[in-house]
């Protein structure tokens, strides 16, 4: 077996690595759009490939990233439905040592057979993400009016008020990603990523005097999907919160005749495991990220 990295410069191994990829993920059009997203990243690092006889086995694209600097990311492409499993362990084991920062692998169960090469090789499961597909029903029992609840297009004039509310958001996703820590970016870095996309007239907060205690955030997905984004409180104990923010958004879904509200639920966030108890939903996908 051969392992090499693609000289970009060469046309004829471009194409037959995109020939590859295409081949491999003519039936998962989500994981080639993967793929492609980390060759296309702007910090992307390399192509490799696993070849004998000139035939491809495995291919890996690695690239960095903004917001988690400390890591290398890595995106495979190989045939699910014939492993090498040779190949794979060749391609881990060349990856980790050509680098010198911890690899990141998010995988599905379609990659079960890396998830058990990881393991063998030592790498951790960081944590474990289900997307799930809440269903606009309002729970039983009914919660009260609360001045204190406001939109965010209803204080997004407010710069004390917006910068509480960023402030927070940032101080939630740093607390639950911890393994793999988040860059020192500046405020209006969280600004912009908070608000792009935001549907502010169903995106809540919870108001004291100037600070934000809780907000959940909404984006729209398509006519039909919305998903369900950063969700938090400053004070764990306030956790309940954000059953009110949830009824006021479900409230929102079912007028708007939405079929389904798309979320990520983290192992690492109190705040998502929370929302899961909280509404009515199924399980469409796991993920789980492996780091060493």
């Amino acid at each position: 077996m051969e392992i090499s990295k693609l000289d970009k410069s060469n046309q004829g191994e471009v194409n037959k690595i995109n020939t590859f990829i295409n081949k491999v993920f003519c039936e998962n059009r989500d994981l080639k759009e993967q793929m492609d997203s980390s060759i296309s990243a702007k910090f992307h690092k390399g192509i490799y490939s696993v070849q004998k006889d000139e035939e491809i086995l495995v291919v890996a694209s690695t690239h960095k990233s903004t917001w988690h600097p400390n890591c290398i990311y890595i995106s495979l492409a190989y045939n699910l439905d014939r492993i090498d499993e040779l190949a794979l362990q060749s391609m881990i084991t060349e990856l980790m040592d050509i680098y010198d920062q911890p690899l990141f692998f998010l995988l599905d169960n379609r990659f079960y057979q890396v998830k058990e090469l990881l393991t063998r090789n030592h790498f951790r499961m960081i944590r474990k993400t289900e997307i799930i597909h809440i269903n606009p029903i309002l729970p039983k029992g009914e919660i009260g009016q609360d001045e204190q609840i406001l939109s965010v297009r209803e204080i997004c004039t407010n710069e004390a008020i917006m910068h509480s509310f960023v402030q927070l958001c940032k101080k939630t996703y740093t607390e639950t990603h911890t393994d793999n820590p988040v860059a020192n970016l500046p405020i209006e870095s969280w600004r912009r990523a908070a608000m792009d996309g935001l549907m502010e007239e169903h995106s809540y907060v919870i108001v004291n005097g100037m600070q934000v205690t809780g907000f959940s955030l909404m984006y729209k997905y398509d006519e039909k999907v919305w998903e369900l984004g950063w969700i938090g409180v400053d004070e764990i104990s306030r956790i309940n919160d954000l059953d009110k923010l949830i009824h006021k958004q479900l409230e929102d879904a079912a007028k708007n005749r939405i079929s389904f509200i798309e979320k990520e639920v983290d192992s690492t966030c109190p705040y998502s495991l929370h929302i899961c108890d909280s509404v009515e939903s199924e399980v469409a996908e796991t993920l789980y990220a492996y780091m060493k």
